[in-house]
């Protein structure tokens, strides 16, 4: 991630969670209630930002499972830990996990409403597959909403980067990398891909 990025997500960060509108508490749990997710697991938090996924995580994993919620822009990180540093098995690492490498195996890896920003997504997954996702692990590529809505976003900031395919298509774009997608879930409510390492 660049440095206008970071300074892009620390300046968003205090008024983040007032703007999150799409990730209410009903419907972060329903998507996670779709996930191979259970008591025991560990779960890494990719882009965690201000901790939107963390006390459902924490809770669905419960005392003997681990979450660990990563980001790279310390103003998401303070206000996560300010939020949900007391929870025991939680932890928050500042780590830019495209570039620096993460500590842990994990059963599962979220990617929520992060995708867009990743700059090599296939040499991402490659490597969170190489490195830190447990045999039978997987990626889970999810958002609030459909992609119009995400697209709209990110037109309004005149980012043609961060561009979100249908979920369809995007598994068949990841699928086309060597890994095996599928689509749990496609409505205007959610967007949910999981990918798996193809043996």
């Amino acid at each position: 991630m660049t440095q206008s990025e970071i300074d892009f997500f620390d300046n968003l960060a205090p008024t983040w969670d007032a703007n999150e509108i799409r990730s209410t508490p009903e419907r972060v749990r329903i998507i996670l209630g779709k996930l191979p997710i259970s008591k025991g697991m560990t779960v890494l938090d990719l882009g965690t930002g201000t901790g939107v996924l963390v006390p459902y995580l924490s809770e669905i994993v419960g005392p003997a499972g681990h979450v660990t919620a990563i980001d790279l822009s310390e103003g998401m990180l303070s206000i996560a830990k300010q939020k949900y540093g007391e929870l025991k098995n939680v932890e928050f690492l500042k780590i830019d996990f495209e570039e620096e490498q993460i500590p842990g195996l994990y059963d599962v890896v979220m990617l929520y409403s992060v995708y867009p920003h990743l700059h090599a997504p296939a040499d991402t997954m490659e490597w969170l597959f190489k490195m830190n996702i447990k045999p039978g692990g997987v990626i889970v590529i999810a958002f609030p909403s459909d992609e119009k809505f995400i697209n709209n976003i990110h037109h309004e900031r005149q980012s043609e980067s961060d561009h979100l395919p249908p979920a369809h298509i995007l598994a068949d774009m990841i699928n086309s990398w060597g890994f095996c997608a599928s689509v749990v879930s496609a409505t205007e409510d959610e967007y949910i891909i999981e990918v798996r390492y193809c043996n």
